[in-house]
């Protein structure tokens, strides 16, 4: 792409560009804008929006002009690795005109001579990268690297903007779709009918792997498995004293119990070979439990304070429906 702004005009685009970008609420749009108005700034012939996984640690490219297909899809940068991850670590912009003379350069676009990262800061925190990339050696200036990172500032707030806004939106439709299911679980008499709905209908709102659903036997004191579902295919599970494990202490308590590691929870009793982290919702009736939703899963970190916002809401519908 090739810029269209003389010098002396670059400031006053740069504040208009700035502009422009924080109005776009949708993230996929904000994505696809970003490497047009860079191009009313300085000329480059590849370009990449880098996001930064926060779980894993490493970046993944979000949108990318001039990049080989298969590259941008499945492109990973550790922290610290490359011209890219580099930049994120060091959290400062990087400049390099001759990329085959800097060891750091990893090639991700064949042909590619000089290359120009910013990193995008966000209160004090790098949540990913603007790389330019250009077949031309010697082809950007440090008046292009203080514009992009100036630019980058306000690339920043947009994507959380459109992040937070696209969160809130999701927010209102789980809202309205959880409505929904509360309005079938009344219409549900049969226990194991309602129990299996219930089951079927969480994924609506949360795509887990492992659920489970456990009731209170107020003559045992224990809690039974009533409904388990794994990977889509039906399991048995053992009963569980109150107080006992992660779904026990929940319902003992009336406490959600989110753990996003279980091999450092000593309360955990393993049942799935392969989890790593678990969330316990109780099911209350005002200040009664008389179950619990499980969820586990494969991955660490797997859940979020969101889910059990979410879960709980779920859970009050499906105990009132339960009783």
């Amino acid at each position: 792409m090739t810029s269209t702004a003389k010098p002396s005009d670059q400031l006053t685009t740069l504040i208009a560009l700035g502009r422009e970008v924080v109005s776009v609420l949708d993230l996929d749009q904000l994505l696809q804008k970003i490497p047009t108005l860079i191009a009313r700034l300085t000329d480059f012939q590849a370009f990449a929006v880098y996001l930064l996984d926060e779980k894993r640690k490493d970046l993944s490219v979000a949108y990318s002009v001039g990049y080989p297909e298969e590259m941008a899809r499945t492109l990973r940068v550790e922290v610290g690795h490359g011209l890219v991850g580099a930049a994120v670590a060091e959290g400062r912009p990087i400049l390099v005109n001759d990329v085959d003379a800097d060891p750091r350069y990893v090639e991700a676009v064949p042909g590619s001579k000089a290359e120009l990262v910013v990193p995008l800061r966000l209160k004090g925190r790098v949540i990913g990268a603007l790389n330019l990339l250009s077949n031309m050696p010697g082809q950007f200036t440090e008046a292009d690297e203080t514009m992009l990172r100036q630019f980058g500032a306000h690339v920043a707030v947009a994507i959380e903007n459109a992040r937070l806004f696209e969160r809130e939106r999701e927010y209102t439709s789980t809202l309205e779709t959880l409505a929904e299911i509360g309005r079938e679980f009344g219409a549900i008499l049969n226990l194991d009918e309602l129990l299996t709905r219930i089951t079927n209908l969480t994924r609506r709102v949360i795509d887990y792997r492992t659920f489970g659903i456990l009731l209170v036997n107020d003559d045992t004191s224990e809690l039974e498995m009533k409904v388990a579902v794994r990977y889509g295919d039906k399991v048995s599970l053992p009963r569980v004293k109150l107080g006992h494990g992660l779904v026990g202490y929940a319902a003992l308590h009336g406490e959600s119990v989110l753990v996003p590691d279980v091999s450092k929870e000593p309360r955990y009793i393993k049942v799935v070979d392969d989890a790593r982290s678990e969330l316990a919702i109780p099911l209350m009736l005002k200040d009664r439990c008389i179950g619990v939703f499980d969820l586990e899963s494969p991955e660490l970190d797997a859940f979020t304070k969101r889910h059990v916002e979410i879960l709980t809401l779920l859970g009050s519908q499906a105990a009132v429906a339960i009783e």
